[in-house]
């Protein structure tokens, strides 16, 4: 992610430009103001009422609720904020190998004990695409003269389909705030070399350290595009390689040790702790572009005829489609790189982002949702130890980035001075960026807690286990159960958790249990088998072996009246009607009174 240029800059300035009229604020302030507006804009449905009701819908958003109000929890109890049993118990899970948020959680810790975790996470998102497209903006005003042209590349960048596809369930990928500062750092450490390599290693190394503690997969994407954008520069510019290698060295190798030193104890965590995760998270060749996603808007497009969004809906992984860029705006950028191709910095650019649509596409061609037997570059990192878990769809964040770069750069060297110019600027950019518009009114959650959990949940012993319905797992269909126990303060623990883990990824080992089975089957509507008095002893069993002491049946929007009778049958006692949910307590005397023999 490298970009030439010689040593003067007069290049970038066309003779035209004029001083621009002095303004009350400085622009970049305008800028982050003008970003903030629109993201609050954008997510106006939720901020009517912002601690009740979040962005985006099920089931992602409950994790990250979740993860908000752990750090400031951990830190207060003295737990270990890497690793938790408080979901998926008595294992545990290991918060390096999820979407934990570290550093965010922990900056917004005053707002979530203020406020709660769920305006927290709306502020978190909100602020995501208002500080990612402000980023882009101060680093793109190093290659443009104009203020107004970064400010709409970094439009693009901060509020691409990219971010509003991942707004809703992902801010570990839309606060997207390392990728241009890589850009900027890697320019001074690789290319301009005209400050202190150890103070620019400083910075790339704690920008990567807390990146690390953000979202680790940025850092992965980033470290990847690197690597490829230094061998095209190297290609590129093969002479010159050798005089800039001793400051790129100290540069990148003091960066190197920077970040390693913050992260050290978490990263050994990661590697070498409890439930740390061998292999790939997620499986390949599914979370990919597909070859017609550029061009073909899909239901998160305001302007998308049904004809497209049937085509769209086929594409493979629908979490991950967020590389729609719309013919328009792709004529408009290739306009830009013919027109400036003798330009070194689109030259480059252009190069890169060539090579990052093809590593986007997979290990294996897709077009219309079918997956060819073409083999793609991707099949490289993918056999990669760590990047093996990278899903090559996530490459649009960058793409987005140098995207953003080549539309600063085109309404930088629009030519302004003939009458009606700047009439027939707007036009073409409103031309170019309508078709990406967002479908609005946002998707929005709204939070269920009964008022049991709100109010502390007192009635279960503090840090016992308690088993909630609905089961909350990517099986059971839901992850709200951790809305409550966040909203509940973590008062107790739970059997279940929307979490990935060593064993089954994102299920616990129990899942398949008769217990479990049966939670699950139930909340999907499906007939559960009886409960015989083996199957009642064995559910016994398995209640004590994970030592609950509550079962709690909340809102649920199939099965609430069969998951009763399910407990009353299992527990052999009718429930604690309270605080608008279901309760049994002392399950684990039960349990033990009728479980007999547990072998």
């Amino acid at each position: 992610m490298l970009l030439t240029q010689g040593s003067t800059q007069a290049w970038y300035f066309p003779r035209f430009m004029r001083r621009s009229p002095p303004r009350i604020l400085p622009f970049p302030l305008i800028a982050l103001l003008l970003y903030l507006a629109l993201a609050v804009a954008a997510f106006s449905n939720t901020w009517l009422s912002p601690t009740d009701h979040w962005i985006g819908g099920d089931p992602d958003p409950p994790l990250f609720i979740w993860h908000l109000r752990w750090l400031p929890f951990a830190l207060a109890e003295r737990h270990n904020p890497f690793l938790s049993n408080y979901l998926s118990y008595p294992d545990g899970f290991n918060l390096m190998w999820n979407t934990s948020v570290l550093f965010p959680a922990l900056l917004l810790a005053p707002v979530t004990l203020l406020a709660g975790a769920i305006l927290s996470y709306n502020v978190l998102v909100t602020l995501s695409l208002a500080l990612s497209a402000w980023c882009g903006y101060l680093v793109f005003r190093r290659y443009v003269h104009r203020n107004e042209a970064a400010a709409i590349g970094g439009l693009l960048y901060g509020f691409s389909p990219f971010m509003f596809a991942h707004a809703g369930g992902h801010p570990h990928m839309s606060l997207a705030v390392y990728p241009p500062l890589v850009l900027l750092l890697l320019d001074e450490i690789v290319v301009r070399q005209r400050r202190s390599p150890y103070v620019l290693g400083l910075l790339l190394g704690a920008a990567t350290g807390l990146q690390l503690l953000t979202g680790e997969e940025q850092v992965a994407l980033c470290f990847l595009i690197a690597v490829v954008g230094l061998f095209l520069l190297a290609l590129l510019h093969r002479k010159s390689v050798r005089p800039h290698l001793p400051y790129a060295f100290r540069g990148l190798g003091l960066a190197a040790l920077t970040a390693l030193a913050l992260d050290a104890y978490p990263l050994y965590v990661q590697l070498y702790g409890p439930q740390h995760v061998t292999g790939p998270v997620q499986p390949h060749n599914v979370f990919v572009l597909d070859l017609l996603q550029f061009v073909v808007p899909g239901y998160r497009q305001q302007l998308s005829p049904d004809a497209t969004t049937d085509l769209f809906n086929r594409f493979s992984g629908p979490t991950e489609l967020g590389g729609y860029i719309g013919i328009p705006l792709l004529l408009l950028v290739s306009f830009t790189v013919v027109r400036y191709w003798s330009d070194k910095l689109v030259r480059f650019v252009a190069l890169l982002l060539g090579l990052i649509v093809i590593l986007s596409l997979g290990p294996r061609l897709h077009v219309a949702g079918h997956s060819l037997s073409m083999p793609l570059p991707w099949a490289i990192p993918q056999r990669l130890p760590l990047f093996e878990s990278i899903l090559p769809a996530r490459l649009a964040l960058i793409m987005f980035l140098l995207l953003g770069l080549l539309l600063a750069v085109f309404v930088d060297r629009f030519p302004l001075q003939a009458t009606g110019s700047k009439a027939a600027l707007c036009a073409v950019l409103v031309v170019a960026l309508a078709p990406l518009l967002p479908a609005l009114p946002y998707s929005i959650g709204r939070d269920d807690t009964p008022r049991f959990f709100s109010a502390g949940a007192h009635a279960i012993p503090k840090d016992s286990v308690a088993l909630i319905a609905p089961y909350a797992s990517p099986l059971g269909g839901t992850s709200r159960p951790m809305v409550w126990q966040a909203r509940a303060d973590m008062r107790f623990r739970m059997p279940e958790g929307y979490v990935i883990h060593a064993s089954g990824r994102f299920d616990p080992r129990d899942a398949t249990s008769p217990l479990f089975k049966r939670m699950i089957a139930i909340q999907a509507g499906d007939l559960a088998p009886p409960v015989t008095a083996d199957a009642r002893q064995r559910i016994l069993c398995q209640l004590e072996r994970l030592n609950v002491r509550s079962v709690v049946i909340g809102p649920m929007r199939v099965g609430r009246s069969e998951s009763i009778r399910l407990f009353r049958r299992v527990l052999d006692a009718p429930p604690v009607e309270t605080g608008g949910v279901q309760l049994w307590p002392n399950v684990l005397v039960a349990a033990r009174r009728g479980s007999g023999s547990c072998a």
